[in-house]
């Protein structure tokens, strides 16, 4: 059922029967628990009544008789004056003081001042103003407090000569509570008793006038404040003045004089205003003053000259871009790339990115790609073509920053020109906004370049344009193509390009490269075979060694492949084992095939095992063969099996996947289980927490074993490394299961782990 607006929220009213069940709910004798009959009683009567006049001068006089009875409870005395405050407000102009009663009686009551509050403070009207002022002079303490909160929401004119009586109170409070009504009261008359109030005032009324100002004439409002700002008691009063007077006068006298000064919180406030200042002319006033101020001023008032972005600021910051202070300097450097742009600041912005002073050369940099204004695109290009170097240079690299595609041709005809720094900024231009298709003319730029640096910008142009092109396949054959018939000394020149372009592409273009009969140049490929970020470049590197006349370079691209193999531990494959294979059949070197033949250890295929097992019988490498076919067969047996104190995210821990992880709290019980099905030698095992640096066990304890019921001894101990925690088991460890344990606590992170590795 819908209910009055002003029924409050949680609150249940109960009837107390008098005699029996079947007795007629009564509201005299209700509490604040069970039922809420006789209140849903009383709202239908209400609703019923609607507006007619009749059926609501019924409710209004059997609301008033509840309230004379004298053993009717608090709670009911409740819901009788909240309905009371709705009924008496529908028809104020009929309500008398003697047909009231016993309201007047209650609001100067103490105990029931709040209850006859309730009743008569919604209700308009000159007769329920007279209660209240008769009562605020019939009462003292709180009460008084909170009749003096209701005149002032109800606006009660005539209360305002008892109101300054009451700001001289010998109670705090009671005055503090007349001084904000009067400063809610909209009336002249409160007004001038605020007004007459010196300063410095009592908090109190301060604050009154505060909330009076706005809605004063103009002239009385900056009075006020102006009185406020210069002799308020407390400093936030004058600071709030001081907003309130920068809102309402309209000139820039306040602003000019604060400036002027040394009041620091008020300096704060009058900058914050200048971005929405009405002030007329206030970029002028303050650009006609800025340098008269100091450095902090100076730099604050450029700021927010920027963030007005007014062209009558644009003289006066040009100007202060020179000042003796490095902040006024910066400031106004920084400030001119907001203002509207002209010729005049484009050339002073462009000497000094010129300049020596590496940061304002930056910040001017940076201001020049945003300025914006009529002919600045093509004054950029007209400098960048001729004139200083030093000024050409910069306004070149602004073709690039400010994505001038019109600038391409000059940038391109650049390239001949007689100074190298020239070339050199033309070329890195050209690698930002050249499109992929221009790929061939910067690849003819970096293979003709003679000069050090404009060579190196060259290649890295070269290479920002290779990797804009979205077809990854083709986007390196111009520069493939050309290195199948470049000498050796340009090919040396071009390599590292592939290495920044990557992928198999690249890395097979490298290996060609690396079979070169020059010697510096095959070395050089295959090194940077071995760099490579990405297992790409392994199936190239087994075929450097399988191909190469030269002993050094295919003793480096089989080092290269299986430090690739660890850097990358991907799941095993066929095509992985059947690369280890090839390299063994040309690795001559013991150390290298014992490597191999431990890769093989990842292995679960049929060819892997073959392959091991053939080799036993070689003496060099018989028993590290032996080790890896046990656990290749172990591997055949199906993937490890895991458990672990904390089961949840479990399959996060051998699933070849780092970049999710299984994570518990470290306090020194946890411990993970893995059994690999058939027993099985063990070398190694990481822990690889890499992104979850610092969750590392904080100790640990491995157990290797066949029976998890009695593992045994602790086989393995020690502290969890940052990223990675590398375990080196002892030599012959074999079980079926490992277990490893943190045995500490540690509250500030947890244990994770992205992924287990096994050797």
């Amino acid at each position: 059922m819908l209910r009055p607006t002003f029924f409050t929220a949680g609150f249940v009213f109960a009837m107390i029967a008098h005699s029996s069940v079947a007795a007629e709910p009564t509201l005299s004798q209700l509490d604040y628990s069970g039922s809420p009959q006789a209140v849903e009683a009383l709202d239908r009567e209400l609703y019923a009544a609607g507006t007619d006049p009749v059926k609501l001068a019924a409710v209004e006089q059997r609301l008033l008789a509840g309230l004379r009875v004298s053993d009717t409870t608090y709670a009911a005395r409740q819901v009788l004056c909240q309905r009371l405050g709705w009924v008496l407000g529908l028809a104020p102009e009929k309500l008398t003081t003697a047909g009231l009663k016993p309201l007047p009686a209650m609001l100067a009551d103490e105990r029931d001042s709040d209850l006859a509050r309730l009743a008569l403070e919604p209700a308009p009207g000159a007769v329920i103003d007279t209660l209240f002022l008769a009562a605020l002079n019939q009462t003292t303490a709180r009460t008084r407090i909170a009749l003096i909160d209701s005149i002032a929401r109800r606006q009660i004119v005539a209360a305002v000569p008892a109101l300054a009586k009451l700001l001289g109170d010998n109670d705090p409070s009671t005055s503090a509570a007349a001084a904000r009504a009067l400063g809610l009261i909209t009336d002249h008359s409160a007004a001038v008793v605020l007004q007459a109030v010196p300063e410095p005032s009592p908090a109190a009324v301060a604050a009154a006038k505060l909330a009076l100002a706005p809605r004063l004439a103009a002239g009385s409002a900056l009075a006020v404040l102006a009185d406020l700002r210069a002799r308020a008691a407390d400093p936030v009063h004058r600071i709030a003045a001081l907003r309130l007077l920068l809102q309402l006068d309209p000139s820039i006298a306040t602003t000019l004089d604060v400036l002027d000064g040394n009041d620091a919180a008020a300096k704060h406030v009058v900058l914050e205003s200048i971005y929405s200042s009405r002030a007329p002319q206030i970029i002028p006033s303050l650009a006609a003053k800025l340098s008269s101020w100091d450095e902090f001023t100076q730099s604050a008032v450029i700021a927010a000259m920027a963030r007005r972005g007014d062209a009558a600021g644009t003289s006066a910051v040009l100007k202060a871009s020179a000042h003796e202070d490095a902040k006024v300097r910066t400031t106004a450097i920084e400030a001119l790339g907001f203002l509207p742009g002209t010729i005049e600041t484009m050339t002073a912005l462009t000497h000094i990115a010129a300049g020596t002073a590496a940061a304002e050369s930056k910040t001017a940099k940076a201001s020049l790609a945003r300025l914006n204004g009529p002919a600045l695109n093509a004054a950029i290009l007209t400098g960048a073509e001729r004139g200083e170097t030093a000024l050409r240079v910069v306004l070149i690299e602004q073709i690039a920053l400010r994505g001038l595609s019109e600038g391409l041709p000059l940038l391109v005809k650049l390239r001949t020109d007689p100074d190298s720094a020239i070339r050199a900024a033309a070329v890195t231009a050209l690698g930002e906004l050249a499109p992929p298709a221009d790929n061939k003319i910067v690849l003819d730029w970096a293979i003709v370049a003679t000069d050090t640096n404009e060579q190196a910008r060259a290649l890295r142009a070269l290479v920002s344009i290779t990797l804009r092109n979205p077809d990854v396949a083709s986007r390196g054959a111009t520069l493939y193509a050309a290195l199948e018939t470049a000498a050796a000394e340009l090919a040396l020149r071009l390599l590292p390009a592939l290495g920044r372009i990557g992928g198999a592409p690249s890395a097979v273009s490298a290996g060609k490269l690396a079979l070169s009969a020059d010697f510096k140049l095959a070395e050089a490929a295959t090194s940077a075979l071995v760099r490579w970020t990405d297992d790409t470049a392994i199936p190239a590197l087994v075929s450097v060694a399988e191909r190469t006349t030269l002993p050094t370079v295919r003793a480096s691209a089989v080092t290269g492949v299986i430090a690739a193999f660890e850097r990358n531990r991907a799941p095993w494959s066929a095509d992985a084992t059947a690369l280890v294979a090839r390299l063994l059949a040309v690795s001559a070197a013991a150390e290298s095939r014992l490597a191999l033949i431990a890769l093989l250890k990842r292995a679960a295929d049929a060819p892997a095992l073959a392959l091991v097992e053939n080799v036993q019988s070689d003496i060099e490498v018989g028993a590290a063969a032996a080790e890896s076919a046990a656990v290749i067969r172990a591997n055949q047996a199906g993937p490890a099996k895991l458990r672990a104190s904390t089961m949840a995210d479990l399959k996060n821990l051998m699933d070849g996947n780092t970049g999710n992880r299984w994570t518990v709290p470290a306090e020194g019980d946890e411990w993970v289980e893995i059994d690999f099905r058939l027993s099985r030698p063990l070398r190694r095992i990481t822990l690889d927490q890499t992104g979850r640096g610092a969750e590392f066990p904080e100790s640990y304890e491995v157990y290797v074993t066949d029976d998890v019921a009695s593992p045994g001894k602790v086989v393995a101990s020690g502290v969890g490394q940052t990223n990675k925690t590398v375990i080196d088991l002892p030599a012959g460890a074999r079980g079926r299961y490992v277990i490893i344990k943190n045995v500490a606590s540690r509250k500030e992170t947890p244990w994770s782990i992205c992924e287990i590795f096994v050797d």
